[in-house]
């Protein structure tokens, strides 16, 4: 495929100067900035497949998202950390003494060392990732049990490694571990478990990239454009591909994209969500294969829309900066901890996460939490006690989150709530300390009064963990609940309103 020298050192240019710089609050600010670096852009869903296979999606709720690489070898978080400059997009260097010193001492997180690994040295764990306890079986028993419908597993992440025996390039299993395949048995616990089968695939591949990415964040660069391009051993790159020379590696690097995510259509069976994170740095990088492809080979596929631009539904990544009922299909991800992959810190409070689900639920959104497997293959104690916990939550309430929808337009509450015919459950979120969602964040419970509005009479209300019937008030069509803070429990508590008649 012959590409245009024009078109090439466009394309050349954003991946050589890096993404524009972004001062935002810390979550907002990285999710814009790696967003950025990885070439997404504005998201679209105005219509979504009418396959019907496929219309499972939005009652869904709940999915499982397992970020897994050879990351996980050395317990660090999935790509970013062979990615420095973090700092430089927040501060502008304008000393050329001090930015010779960043730069001869690699100190470009500025905190006075060099960056805690290289991309060359975050590949070299490859040699080391080879999982002798893989269970997906347990993985999926749990997840079920905890009332999750789908899961998304990253079958090649931003670092380029991908999970299967790949014919394209040399970065997979088919290089390491004996050309083991990693992906056929889980999906086959997800079908034997019930889950519908995703497959997260970064179509930015950092390892194919190398000789041509700049590995500086993004918005360093842009802050401070004097600091020369990074190569991957975190030095500054001497010198600049030929334009021929750019648009052979794009050529090729097109050709992995379409050929992997051929593979994994073709390999597995029936495939229900494909789910990307990114383009190629193409001049086609949107296109290498187009949504048409891909639904002639798995016509009731699910697509996101983060290669295409534009897909079956929209994507919401750690904040979820919206507070009104989806009009399609939509999502939001983000962590059980505070990093996608398995590393060793704290879960955040279920409370916490369990808010974050019910109030998606509320919206219509579906909620994809995210875990991370360990080098051996195991999930961590943590995961399976966490979801223990929502699996006795959800044994309790799960009548509140799958089947009801959003309150009807006519109707409003003060908390999150959904509806069921002539039913409505009203969510009574956990409270935490400003910025907190962890077990140490739990403010002490305390009396709370929760209003429904826009409805008729009530016939009861109780609290749905327990039955207990709860006091209310009504007039002007509000129902006003009293909910004593001795009745809480540091989860979600559901508070379900029968109607005497369903609402108008």
């Amino acid at each position: 495929m012959k590409l245009a020298p024009s078109c090439c050192m466009i394309a050349f240019a954003l991946v050589w100067l890096g993404a524009r710089a972004v001062a935002a609050p810390p979550d907002s600010a990285a999710v814009q900035a790696e967003h950025s670096d990885i070439g997404l852009g504005k998201e679209t869903a105005s219509s979504h497949t009418s396959h019907p296979d496929a219309q499972w999606y939005p009652e869904a709720g709940l999915g499982l998202f397992i970020h897994w690489g050879i990351c996980s070898v050395k317990a660090m978080n999935i790509s970013w950390p062979m990615i420095p400059g973090r700092a430089l997009a927040k501060q502008r260097i304008i000393d050329p003494a001090e930015r010779e010193r960043i730069i001869r001492e690699s100190d470009y997180n500025l905190n006075g060392r060099p960056p805690e690994i290289t991309p060359n040295e975050y590949w070299e764990m490859a040699k080391d990732f080879n999982p002798q306890n893989y269970d997906p079986d347990k993985w999926m028993a749990a997840a079920k049990e905890a009332g999750f419908e789908y899961a998304v597993l990253t079958t090649r992440h931003h670092e380029g490694f991908a999970l299967w025996p790949s014919a394209y390039g040399d970065f997979s299993t088919t290089n390491y571990m004996g050309g083991r395949d990693l992906l056929k048995p889980y999906v086959e616990a997800c079908r034997k478990h019930g889950l519908k089968v995703g497959l997260y695939y970064s179509p930015p591949n950092w390892h194919f990239e190398r000789d041509y990415k700049d590995f500086m964040y993004g918005g360093g660069h842009s802050k401070n454009p004097e600091f020369p391009p990074l190569g991957p051993d975190l030095k500054p790159r001497a010198t600049k591909p030929s334009a021929e020379e750019l648009a052979r590696f794009q050529a090729a690097d097109e050709a992995m994209v379409r050929g992997q995510v051929q593979e994994l259509l073709t390999r597995y069976g029936k495939i229900d969500l494909l789910w990307f994170d990114g383009r190629a740095p193409t001049p086609n990088g949107r296109n290498c294969i187009t949504i048409e492809e891909i639904r002639q080979l798995q016509p009731g596929i699910v697509i996101n829309p983060r290669m295409h631009g534009h897909g079956d539904f929209i994507t919401y990544e750690r904040n979820l900066t919206t507070d009104r009922v989806a009009s399609g299909w939509a999502e939001f991800c983000n962590t059980w901890t505070s990093g996608w992959s398995h590393q060793n810190i704290p879960f955040r409070a279920d409370g916490f996460v369990l808010g974050q689900f019910v109030k998606c639920r509320s919206l219509g959104i579906n909620y994809l939490l995210g875990v991370g497997p360990m080098a051996s293959g195991e999930f961590c104690d943590g995961i399976y006690h966490n979801m223990a916990v929502v699996a006795g939550w959800m044994k309790r309430n799960a009548t509140s989150v799958k089947g009801p929808k959003p309150l009807p337009a006519s109707e409003s509450a003060s908390v999150p709530a959904t509806a069921s015919a002539s039913t409505r459950y009203l969510f009574a979120v956990p409270k935490f300390r400003t910025s907190g969602a962890f077990d140490k964040d739990l403010l002490p419970p305390e009396d709370e009064t929760l209003t429904l509005k826009g409805v008729a009479e009530p016939a009861s209300v109780k609290l749905l963990g327990d039955g207990s019937v709860l006091k209310f008030a009504y007039a002007d069509q509000t129902v006003t609940i009293q909910l004593p803070a001795a009745k809480r429990t540091p989860w979600v508590d559901v508070v379900q309103v029968d109607l005497k008649q369903a609402a108008r």
